[in-house]
């Protein structure tokens, strides 16, 4: 009877142990990096690196000191501080927000909301994939009234993830083997 409690146990601490990925950004890990003139060419003027996502601005200079970014659950606000200025034209001249330590429930969507005032900003400037964003506004004007607003749609981490279901079986099974060996040793011992 003990194994079993103590089987019991441990396959509840490893299920209810077992984290599935936020499904906002409070409390996750971001890295925030800037491009220009390609999205392979880092800018070093910018406040490049990784934040952890909770009250008050995460990044204090996007580029350039023209603008702060605010990461909350499932937005990201951009506000420009001066101007009127326009981003250099080039290949790509903007910024990748990404998931490098799997922390995030996967980015299913990216909308802008109707805070946006960015002159011909649209999501044409806009991709994501799973673990990233990114917004290319080569070309486009800002001044110290403009903001950028997005809206990120997460997948729902109700679910339980892949590895939570494995351990969740392997842990039943354990269960079943240990019920199994028990009736077997007492009906040996009838």
């Amino acid at each position: 009877m003990r194994k079993l409690y103590l089987s019991t146990l441990a396959v509840s601490a490893i299920v209810l142990g077992a984290t599935a990925a936020n499904a906002t950004f409070t409390g996750a890990t971001v890295n925030y990096q800037y491009y220009s003139p390609t999205q392979t060419s880092p800018y070093s003027g910018a406040s490049n690196g990784d934040y952890v996502v909770g009250p008050g601005v995460e990044i204090s200079d996007v580029a350039a000191g023209h603008a702060t970014m605010d990461i909350s659950d499932a937005n990201i606000y951009i506000d420009f501080l001066d101007g009127p200025d326009t981003w250099t034209a080039n290949a790509f001249n903007g910024w990748i927000l990404s998931d490098t330590t799997n922390n995030l429930a996967a980015i299913l969507g990216v909308t802008i909301d109707p805070a946006t005032n960015m002159a011909g900003f649209s999501l044409s400037n806009v991709s994501f994939d799973g673990n990233s964003i990114s917004v290319n506004w080569a070309g486009l004007s800002f001044d110290a009234n403009t903001v950028v607003s997005l809206n990120v749609v997460f997948a729902d981490s109700g679910v339980p993830e892949p590895s939570t279901w494995a351990m969740m079986l392997l842990g039943f099974g354990a269960i079943g083997v240990a019920l199994r060996s028990r009736r077997r040793k007492v009906l040996a011992t009838a």
